[in-house]
């Protein structure tokens, strides 16, 4: 137990842009750049297709890196279990590679942008949840401003803050692989 406890490293907080902290969430990724590794988070997502609904149910993992103060390494991938009607399917997803990087800060107005560019490697994932695509270059860019910076009469915004991310995709021609009856 000592010995456990002696190799515990602090914790620091990352996404800091002036006075202002952007904290991620296991559901939406922030413009900072830190290490991370998120294991396990569960999401479940219900979608409408022909006339039915497909359920998702998803067990998602990630691990970043940092290569040096302004640039890490990311690898993601996740375990997704398909209900549809009284079908079920289940494997793993595309398991994704990328750089995320800093590319801008301002502490005097609280903003910072960073861009990330994915690798979604090719046929990594399981065929019977439509997962089973081509390589597919996943480029995006992530933004998070504070409103420290506004004036006076609007003091009371100055704990608002904004996210935004951009992830572009080539279209998407595949339908979820029907079930069989």
């Amino acid at each position: 137990m000592v010995a456990m406890l002696g190799g515990i490293h602090s914790a620091h907080a990352h996404g800091i842009a002036g006075n202002r902290f952007f904290p991620g969430t296991l559901s939406f990724d922030d413009p900072a750049v830190a290490d991370e590794a998120i294991l396990p988070n569960f999401a479940s997502f219900k979608s409408p297709v022909d006339g039915g609904n497909v359920v998702d149910n998803r067990f998602d993992w990630s691990f970043f890196r940092l290569l040096t103060p302004t640039l890490g390494f990311d690898i993601d991938g996740a375990w997704v279990h398909r209900i549809w009607g009284n079908a079920l399917r289940s494997g793993s997803d595309v398991t994704s590679l990328g750089l995320k990087g800093l590319v801008y800060r301002n502490d005097l107005h609280e903003m910072l942008v960073s861009a990330r560019l994915g690798w979604g490697i090719g046929h990594s994932g399981a065929q019977g949840i439509s997962a089973n695509a081509p390589n597919l270059l996943q480029p995006g860019i992530f933004f998070g401003k504070g409103f420290g910076d506004l004036p006076d009469g609007l003091a009371w915004l100055t704990a608002v803050r904004y996210y935004w991310r951009s992830h572009t995709r080539p279209p998407d021609d595949r339908e979820f692989d029907k079930p069989r009856n």
